[in-house]
């Protein structure tokens, strides 16, 4: 019997822009007020914490647009996660929240897919 593979998503609710079709929960730049990034991040790994710490071998971060963190934000998350070796670890990027040195960034701390 072939295992399964453990897989988590971690979903981002910031965007740019609130998109009139978007079903999930996010948060456009002009309502930063009503959720903070910083904020969200702790909590997210807070709750991470609350579980088994699996052996993932696939990280799914969607949203909104996870690109919108910084890198040391996805580092943080990423840290609390056991990442097994040749994991795929996606990241959904909107291509007005990067450049150059953010996608290395990305990279450095082991994003290995775009979305």
């Amino acid at each position: 019997m072939k295992k399964m593979c453990d897989a988590i998503y971690i979903h981002i609710p910031f965007c740019i822009k609130k998109c009139g079709y978007c079903d999930f929960l996010s948060f456009s730049c002009e309502e930063k007020s009503k959720i903070d990034r910083e904020q969200y991040v702790k909590k997210l790994i807070e709750e991470i914490k609350l579980y088994p710490k699996l052996n993932y071998d696939t990280v799914y971060f969607g949203g909104g647009t996870p690109s919108l963190l910084e890198v040391k934000e996805i580092q943080r998350i990423l840290e609390e996660l056991n990442i097994n070796i040749g994991a795929e670890v996606t990241l959904e990027v909107n291509p007005q929240t990067v450049d150059l040195e953010k996608l290395k960034g990305f990279r450095e701390i082991g994003i290995n897919r775009l979305s």
